[in-house]
């Protein structure tokens, strides 16, 4: 009888045991859910339209560098679950699972983390250029500036040198958001106005002029009000400017990252 309890409380400890013994056994490392190889994956799916293929820029920033928005992994995530309000940055909350998430903002942190490629042109002579075009009548920079084009204080954070080039060279095709051009003729024959959008409601409109004048038309006065969806008051300088100038003015443009 108690050879057979003392079996029986052997049997029981060595139950007790297994447990114990399973749990510190090493077991085989699944692929880490941040994995940059697996990220750049999904980045070339996803994100690759705006950003560019490795990340070089285009509609969205160029990746490669100090990154504005983000330092860190968890920054990155955030990032790209909730987007970037205000900006062109989208949500990707439903579009992504957790782990695909966590594996493309190891991605772009290790493009952070490479210095970018360097700007095939001289970003002084491009500084001059934009002063001797007279670009700051337009633009503000650092404050300084006009208001009829968009800021460019932090263009090259939001934007990449195909973007810029391809703005000044076609600036139709890379029309701003919220620089509607509109095309009012009064109803008593005169002058007709033509210019950027600044406000509109159902019974008045404001526009500015190229020269910067805003016009506050009432549009019962108007005989016609034509919005040109496709149209900009940004001249193209195609021919005005040569490949190399234009490769300064882009190289920088890219420099403008706003507040260091």
């Amino acid at each position: 009888m108690r050879r057979a309890l003392r079996v029986l409380t052997h049997a029981a400890s060595l139950a007790l045991l297994v447990p114990a013994i399973a749990l510190a056994q090493p077991r085989p490392t699944p692929s880490a859910p941040s994995d940059p190889a697996a990220g750049q994956r999904i980045f070339d799916a996803q994100c690759a339209w705006c950003h560019g293929n490795q990340g070089d820029g285009g509609t969205g920033p160029n990746l490669h560098g100090r990154l504005r928005h983000a330092t860190t992994l968890t920054s990155v995530v955030d990032i790209i679950v909730n987007g970037i309000p205000g900006t062109d940055m989208p949500s990707f909350r439903l579009g992504l699972t957790e782990r695909s998430t966590r594996q493309t903002a190891a991605y772009v942190l290790s493009l952070s983390r490479s210095a970018s490629r360097p700007a095939i042109g001289n970003t002084e002579r491009g500084a001059a250029l934009y002063q001797s075009n007279g670009c700051g009548s337009c633009h503000v920079v650092d404050g300084r500036g006009g208001i009829l084009g968009p800021e460019l204080t932090a263009i090259g954070g939001r934007r990449g040198s195909v973007y810029l080039r391809e703005a000044m060279v076609k600036p139709a095709a890379a029309h701003p958001p919220g620089y509607l051009v509109v095309r009012a003729v009064p109803a008593n024959n005169g002058p007709e106005i033509r210019g950027i959008r600044v406000n509109e409601d159902v019974f008045w409109i404001q526009i500015r002029d190229a020269a910067g004048t805003v016009h506050s038309l009432q549009k019962s006065e108007l005989s016609r009000l034509d919005r040109e969806p496709d149209s900009t008051l940004m001249p193209s300088y195609e021919s005005r400017l040569s490949a190399t100038q234009l490769d300064d003015l882009v190289a920088y443009l890219a420099t403008l990252r706003g507040a260091k």
